[in-house]
């Protein structure tokens, strides 16, 4: 099979070959690609230096083969104007060579994160629904570890998979709330979708067995836990200049 026709992973018909339908899909797939690589890549140009690393990763992740449905959601997200940094930091826990090709630029940085100090008992200055949020993600924590059974190892790459996504949030705090959160500052449900796509992908690689709608949940949890922490970083720093957004979106402080 050439390139083209395994760019996102199909499999040869039973007869041998591939059929006129599935080569139709993928020209449509490629085209969409192609379109999500060219507004990486204009991204990359107006980024500094770690933004644009971060988008040649993701385009080489989408050139490496991406399964349709992970695929759709990416074009999704670019369409929002949901950096592509954030969106590759969502990606990696299902990619160790990306994940260490980007490890340096993904790390948490002199970053006091309120939610382990509360967690720790700790004085720290919180919201009551900050307060809320960062527990239920404890206690998601804590039922995906017990429901699903799952090795300390594991649990290790979840949690520095969330710090990477924060880590990414925070290059550009003002720009990541106003295009992962809607008009009523709720996360977007393909931002949710592609999170919970991703760690459903991971846990089949390693055997675990799970429910969709307790990922789902899970990942909730953890992104609405990433876009708090952004929210209270962004009030103390100028806005970045967001990107063009699309009719009827509206900036998210």
């Amino acid at each position: 099979m050439s390139d083209f026709e395994s760019f996102l992973g199909m499999e040869d018909s039973e007869g041998g070959g591939v059929s006129a339908e599935a080569i139709e899909r993928l020209r449509e797939q490629m085209k969409k690609a192609s379109g999500a690589i060219k507004a990486i890549k204009r991204e990359e140009g107006k980024q500094k230096k770690k933004e644009s690393k971060l988008a040649e990763l993701l385009v080489k992740l989408i050139q490496g083969g991406a399964k349709q449905d992970i695929l759709a959601l990416i074009i999704q997200l670019l369409a929002e104007n949901i950096p592509a940094s954030f969106i590759l930091a969502i990606l990696i826990l299902t990619n160790e060579e990306i994940k260490k090709e980007a490890a340096n630029e993904l790390k948490l940085d002199k970053y006091d994160d309120p939610e382990k100090k509360m967690l720790r008992g700790e004085d720290v200055e919180l919201t009551r629904e900050e307060k809320k949020i960062f527990k239920k993600k404890a206690e998601e924590m804590q039922d995906l570890k017990e429901d699903e059974e799952l090795p300390e190892k594991l649990m290790e790459a979840i949690n520095e998979w969330a710090e990477m996504m924060l880590a990414a949030g925070l290059s550009t705090p003002h720009k990541v709330t106003a295009t992962v959160l809607d008009e009523e500052k709720k996360i977007k449900a393909p931002v949710v979708q592609l999170t919970t796509f991703i760690l459903r992908d991971y846990f089949e690689e390693h055997g675990i067995d799970h429910k969709y709608e307790d990922l789902w949940e899970f990942c909730a949890a953890i992104l609405r836990s990433i876009m708090t922490k952004l929210n209270r970083v962004s009030r103390q720093l100028p806005k970045e200049k967001l990107p063009e957004l699309e009719a009827g979106d509206e900036r998210v402080d």
